[in-house]
C-alpha cells in the first residue's frame, strides 16, 4: 500500500497582538484528530488545532492534511497506527514551518513549535479519553 500526502490547508487562523503589557509566560496547546470522508474511498484526513499564547500575541491555527492511498481504506487501516501516529508525524513539520513563517512575517520573533512524539501523544490522548 502506498500512502502520500495529497494536500493541506489552513482553514482557520486567528492572530492578535497583545495591546497591553507582555505576558510573563508562553503556552502551547495542540490537538489532533483524523477522519475518513465517505465519498472518497482512498483518502483520509488529519486535522490539527494549535493554540499559542506568546508573550506578545495570541495565535490559533486550524489545519487539515489530506492523504491518499493507492487502494481502498479498510477497517484494519482505520484502526491502525497510521492515521493516529504516522500521518500526524508526517504533517506536523509543515505546520511548524507555517507557524514559524507566519510569526516572523508578522514582525515577531519566529515561534518554533516543539518536536512532538506522536506515539506518546496518541497514548496520552487514549488514556485521557478513557477517563
Amino acid at each position: 500500500m502506498k500512502i502520500q500526502l495529497d494536500n493541506w490547508k489552513v482553514i482557520n487562523v486567528n492572530f492578535s497582538s497583545l495591546k497591553d503589557e507582555p505576558r510573563e509566560d508562553n503556552s502551547f496547546d495542540l490537538s489532533t484528530g483524523h477522519f475518513f470522508p465517505k465519498e472518497i474511498d482512498k483518502s483520509f484526513g488529519v486535522g490539527f488545532e494549535i493554540e499559542i499564547k506568546d508573550k506578545f500575541f495570541d495565535l490559533f491555527v486550524e489545519a487539515i492534511f489530506m492523504f491518499k492511498l493507492d487502494e481502498d481504506i479498510t477497517e484494519e487501516f482505520k484502526l491502525s497506527n497510521f492515521p493516529k501516529i504516522n500521518a500526524p508525524a508526517i504533517a506536523f513539520p509543515f505546520l511548524r514551518a507555517y507557524v514559524s513563517n507566519l510569526t516572523l512575517q508578522s514582525g515577531f520573533d519566529p515561534v518554533i513549535l516543539p518536536s512532538i512524539n506522536f506515539v506518546q501523544f496518541a497514548k496520552d490522548k487514549q488514556e485521557s479519553e478513557a477517563e
